[in-house]
């Protein structure tokens, strides 16, 4: 029985998006802290979504390469957002957030929803960084606002 590829698919577009949105800003902030998380952020969802490409080839698919459409509307969106902003550092960081919360909500879709239990178990086996990184982009907001 192979496994749900479309799903695996999907998360892989929305960490690819995390990812490049997470480069992107690295390049734009000027704290060096942030450059470090953001890098760190960017590397963890292109290693989980390494991992998703592996399970999709296994299964005989062929692995997502770029990113959602969904996602290079909201980086659009992000950038002029920033560009507007007389906070770059905060407005990134919300921004990022935001990211962080449709990584998480995909991850829960795929956890909670997915008829494939082998979907579900791969869900469940990064849902830990995934969370750990929404609370922390969560956190860094609430901090940054405050």
């Amino acid at each position: 029985m192979n496994m749900d590829t479309t799903t695996l698919n999907d998360l892989i577009e929305v960490l690819n998006d995390g990812k490049k949105f997470y480069e992107e800003a690295v390049g734009h902030v000027k704290r060096t802290d942030l450059k470090a998380l953001f890098s760190r952020m960017a590397r963890t969802k292109g290693a989980i979504a390494d991992d998703l490409r592996t399970a999709v080839v296994a299964n005989g698919a062929k692995p997502a390469e770029g990113g959602s459409f969904a996602g290079a509307l909201r980086m659009a969106y992000a950038e002029v957002a920033t560009k507007l902003s007389t906070d770059k550092d905060y407005t990134y960081i919300a921004q990022l957030e935001e990211f962080e919360d449709r990584i998480l909500k995909a991850f829960q879709d795929a956890q909670s929803k997915s008829d494939d239990q082998g979907v579900r178990t791969i869900a469940e086996r990064y849902m830990p960084e995934v969370a750990r990184d929404h609370n922390e982009m969560r956190g860094l907001k609430q901090a940054k606002a405050a």
